[in-house]
């Protein structure tokens, strides 16, 4: 079970969740089948997404052990294998040698990309509303969200990248940050 949140703007960086059939019978909240991801979409993708409903991907959810294992086995056997071999060396006295060769050369992979994206059919989506939400992994992001709450980052708005800086940084000069 995945968590969704209906987007307020066009946003080509987070990953978008196309709803499938509808599947509870509440009028409080959506829970419905994930019919495909879409990863850095294109503008014309990411417009199309927002105009059909689609929902952002927070990447928080939940999961049974043994739905994640099965998943990890279709999506990424090569990882996998090693986590198989770990879990026999676990409590002997080869599991730190044996986790540290697994990290050696272990293959990378996206979450979104490598596995969220080839199992829609293992996925549902609860969609959160009422909340307010981004993903902060930028500086700009995190200042982004906090003038849209009426706040001001606790950092120097010169160390952002254009085009947040400029705007920011004149909107800090006038020392009052509009809401919204």
């Amino acid at each position: 079970m995945l968590l969704g949140i209906a987007p307020d703007h066009l946003q080509l960086d987070y990953g978008w969740i196309r709803l499938g059939e509808k599947l509870d019978a509440s009028n409080n909240y959506r829970i419905s089948a994930v019919r495909s991801f879409l990863e850095h979409p294109t503008v014309v993708q990411a417009d199309a997404a927002l105009a059909e409903g689609a929902l952002w991907n927070t990447n928080v959810f939940a999961a049974k052990a043994t739905v994640l294992w099965e998943v990890g086995w279709r999506c990424c056997p090569p990882l996998m294998e090693r986590c198989e071999h770990l879990a026999k060396q676990i409590g002997t006295s080869k599991e730190a040698g044996t986790l540290d060769a697994l990290y050696q050369d272990m293959p990378a992979y996206d979450f979104s990309s490598d596995i969220l994206q080839l199992v829609p059919d293992r996925m549902v989506v609860v969609e959160m509303t009422g909340v307010l939400w981004s993903d902060w992994n930028t500086p700009e992001r995190i200042a982004h969200m906090l003038h849209r709450i009426g706040r001001q980052p606790a950092f120097p708005l010169t160390c952002l990248n254009p085009p947040f800086a400029p705007l920011l940084v004149a909107l800090a000069e006038d020392s009052v940050l509009p809401a919204g």
